[in-house]
């Protein structure tokens, strides 16, 4: 019997390594009915030829999860959202939810392991699925390409702003976060309004170490210090918060609108080319804001 030739053995070879992608949805899943319907699409990115990401995006929709696009017939600003360290994307659908459902259209990509920096250009793959969307999809003609800004909280904060230093986004956002060291002399370049939102209880990220990293930040940057909050209430549970000792001063549903509220009072203004917003984020209960 004949063998098989090299070009035939390499082409199975590459597909079997590469499997196949989902196909990409023309609607999501209705999450959230009030105060207006959000819904979410699971989308699988080709990456480095032979890798899948898979994507999650939560975007305003209608009650049969078609995106709800504006009637000025204009595209809707977006979020790549890069979660922290062996904290999955879905504990962040808290997040993703309340933005949409102010009209943002937000991306969280998986990671291998659970952690960010084992395939840091993910989030940049996330990016290019809002911008050039395949073919057919309910992406379509649904994100504004300049106005995508990129967010981390804690490890997810650090992979954040490499992507921002790469380029190709319009605004960073640290969640009890702050740079790698290893990036202290690109941070200067970082042409881009910035937030880094911090957690006044906050065991894992201290306030003063995110406090002094977020004063080297290039203008315009916000500091936002929220009282009362800890770490893991930027996740969907603050147990581990509780387990460690460290004890919230607030309800996890009262951290969790604050968080959503200054974070999009930052994402307003930065995409929308105002600055950082910070005199609408001192009008959020219980924060402390320094402007860089």
């Amino acid at each position: 019997m004949a063998s098989a030739s090299p070009s035939l053995l390499l082409l199975s070879l590459w597909l079997a390594l590469s499997g196949c992608a989902l196909p990409a949805p023309d609607s999501g899943t209705l999450l959230l009915t009030a105060p207006v319907p959000v819904s979410e699409a699971s989308f699988q990115v080709r990456a480095r030829h032979t890798d899948l990401v898979d994507v999650r995006v939560v975007f305003p929709s209608d009650d049969q999860g078609h995106p709800a696009r504006p009637a000025d017939g204009s595209r809707l600003p977006a979020l790549v959202f890069i979660h922290g360290g062996f904290v999955p994307p879905e504990d962040y659908l808290w997040l993703a939810e309340s933005l949409a459902a102010r009209g943002y259209v937000v991306a969280l990509p998986s990671h291998p392991l659970g952690l960010a920096l084992s395939a840091i250009d993910n989030g940049r793959f996330a990016r290019e699925l809002l911008s050039s969307p395949p073919d057919g999809s309910l992406l379509v003609g649904l994100v504004d390409p300049s106005r995508i800004a990129v967010a981390g909280h804690s490890l997810g904060g650090v992979v954040a702003s490499k992507l921002a230093l790469d380029g190709g986004f319009a605004a960073l956002a640290f969640l009890a976060s702050y740079p790698d060291s290893a990036d202290a002399e690109r941070i200067p370049s970082l042409a881009m309004p910035s937030l880094s939102l911090a957690g006044a209880l906050d065991c894992s990220a201290p306030l003063s170490r995110v406090s002094d990293e977020a004063s080297r930040l290039p203008p315009p940057s916000v500091l936002a210090v929220l009282e009362g909050v800890t770490h893991y209430q930027f996740t969907a549970s603050d147990s581990k918060d509780v387990e460690g000792g460290c004890t919230p001063g607030l309800p996890l549903d009262t951290a969790h609108e604050r968080i959503a509220e200054v974070l999009s009072r930052f994402l307003h203004a930065a995409l929308s080319g105002q600055g950082t917003g910070a005199d609408d984020i001192r009008l959020v209960p219980g924060t402390e804001v320094t402007v860089r």
